[in-house]
């Protein structure tokens, strides 16, 4: 990994800067702390130690919802405060999110009941204000089959519910709020560690040494407060700087599979399992999403393999509702995360394990934030970021409601529909480029005008990578000059969603790899390991 020129300015600035706060970490948890200190005026940095998003952040289901089961957990206040979130980042990120409804199938002898559902779901848009974007339904046997797979289970079947949540790209959320930071005057690295914490005043940490990973170079940080923000490396983290601290975090695995499509309706489908778990059946581009496990997880955390287990609970589960419909062979992908849940006495199994996030004080002006929901990231930084400011005595107010992500400016006035049919005219016209591309194009939002203006200059950038996906080289051009990519990793894992779809990239691969490797300098060497690292990194193999 050569060191990318457009790091040097951000390691110098960080070697001369003594900052309000530090963060270590460079997930949702992390990106959502360092926009909202940035845009308070405090002077921010943050250093991740592998790429923006590369944990839990990347491995989600890839929703934006409040969590209907943690009604019948009793968790009221969890999904009040994530029902309130979840329509802000619709509003906020159009351009990478999208509502969703679900539909969820009612049986007799499952956990998932009518009465049960019944109660669930309206109490999911009561805490809503009802003002979710749509309103439960419940529906009888025969219109419930219109919207289901044909292969339902018939036995003991009572209809269906439906209500209202959202879909994310998790991995371009996290950089987007990232960036945003950024913007706000954040100071941000990736492949960066924190190697060494110098305590020289009772106050807290005023030194960290740090290492770029791309050449081993080793720089200092000096800052007011840190804040760690490492997820299920949380409890790590904080044994280095008090290292009689007490274990807080409970990682959990989560496995997701990518399968041919058994249905083409563009909803969502809950399903219940034996063991008291829901699982989700979601809509992914041409194909399906499967997900997730929840299992506790104590190996390796910077690989965590799909097992035949795993494979089989998820299948099992989708056969159990709709008996036929899925087999090892209909996958096409897979993916796994960990939860950094908080460590609770009362919770008997992983599922029963609570989302909510805890800070809490590792030394005075040293804070560790694990746990919680993706959606309600932005209330969480707040919180922490309301800690940070009454050390600091700064008396600034939260404004991360109310500023638009990077990439999106407010559509109040056209809406989402308006603003995208729009665009997308505008790239066929000005661009010359094909309506599939132009549709994909619109996830970079007000972006792909910067992207394509560069693009167009070399007709090169401006063709498809390959003929059956609607990606163009200009976009790597832009991923490495503007979204910090470094590695083919980061490209097909995060930056994009192709190691999710067909043959999982491989077939695409070479020319990615070899166009990146212009872009940074690789040697023919260096491009044969990116593209065996890449492989070696897929923990499914077809």
């Amino acid at each position: 990994m050569k060191n990318h020129k457009y790091r040097e300015p951000t390691i110098q600035k960080m070697s001369k800067t003594n900052y309000d706060i530090l963060i270590i970490g460079g997930g949702i948890t992390g990106a959502g702390i360092a926009r909202d200190a940035a845009l308070r005026g405090l002077t921010v940095a943050l250093v991740e130690k592998d790429d923006f998003g590369y944990g839990t952040s990347s491995g989600s289901s890839k929703l934006v919802h409040a969590g209907i089961r943690y009604i019948g957990q009793k968790e009221f206040r969890l999904v009040r405060e994530a029902s309130i979130e979840r329509k802000k980042i619709l509003e906020m990120a159009p351009h990478i999110t999208r509502p969703l409804k679900f539909l969820v199938p009612l049986h007799s002898d499952t956990i998932l009941t009518k009465k049960k559902m019944r109660l669930a779901v309206w109490l999911y848009d009561l805490f809503a204000n009802f003002r979710n974007y749509s309103f439960h339904r419940i529906l009888g046997p025969e219109k419930a089959k219109m919207l289901l797979p044909n292969s339902i289970r018939d036995t003991n079947f009572q209809g269906a519910a439906i209500y209202g949540d959202g879909q994310m790209d998790d991995a371009r959320l996290t950089l987007e709020v990232m960036l945003s930071a950024e913007k706000a005057g954040a100071d941000i690295l990736n492949y960066c560690s924190a190697e060494d914490f110098h305590l020289q005043s009772p106050e807290g940490i005023d030194t960290v040494t740090m290492r770029d990973q791309t050449n081993k170079h080793v720089f200092t940080v000096q800052t007011k407060t840190l804040v760690l923000a490492c997820g299920h490396w949380s409890d790590k983290m904080v044994q280095r700087i008090a290292p009689s601290s007490h274990s807080r975090v409970r990682p959990t695995k989560g496995v997701h599979l990518i399968t041919k499509r058994f249905y083409n309706l563009d909803h969502a489908v809950v399903i219940p399992v034996e063991d008291g778990r829901i699982i989700f059946i979601v809509p992914f581009g041409q194909n399906l999403l499967v997900g997730t496990t929840d299992t506790d997880y104590v190996e390796d955390f910077d690989y965590i393999p799909v097992t035949k287990e795993d494979v089989n609970y998820l299948i099992d589960a989708v056969n159990f509702l709709f008996p036929g419909s899925l087999t090892e062979q209909d996958i096409i992908s897979a993916y796994s995360g960990l939860r950094p849940l908080i460590l609770s006495n009362s919770a008997k199994s992983e599922s029963d394990v609570s989302r909510n996030h805890e800070i809490r004080m590792v030394r005075p002006n040293t804070f560790a934030i694990a746990g919680g929901k993706f959606t309600t990231y932005r209330t969480m930084a707040k919180e922490m970021v309301d800690k940070i400011t009454k050390i600091l005595g700064d008396k600034t107010k939260s404004t991360t409601d109310k500023v638009p992500l990077n990439g999106w400016v407010s559509t109040k006035r056209q809406g989402w529909d308006a603003w995208s049919r729009i665009a997308c005219e505008n790239m066929m016209i000005r661009y010359n480029l094909s309506e599939q591309v132009s549709q994909h194009l619109l996830r970079y939002g007000d972006n792909y005008i910067k992207m394509l203006d560069e693009a167009k200059e070399d007709p090169q950038l401006m063709k498809v990578i390959t003929n059956h996906r609607p990606y163009i080289f200009g976009e790597i051009n832009y991923f490495v000059k503007y979204e910090k990519a470094i590695t083919l990793r980061d490209v097909l894992f995060r930056r994009t969603q192709i190691q999710l779809s067909f043959e999982q990239g491989l077939d695409c691969i070479e020319a990615i790899a070899h166009h990146m490797g212009n872009l940074l300098g690789w040697s023919s060497e260096e491009i044969e390991k990116e593209i065996s690292d890449y492989k070696k990194a897929l923990v499914w193999k077809n």
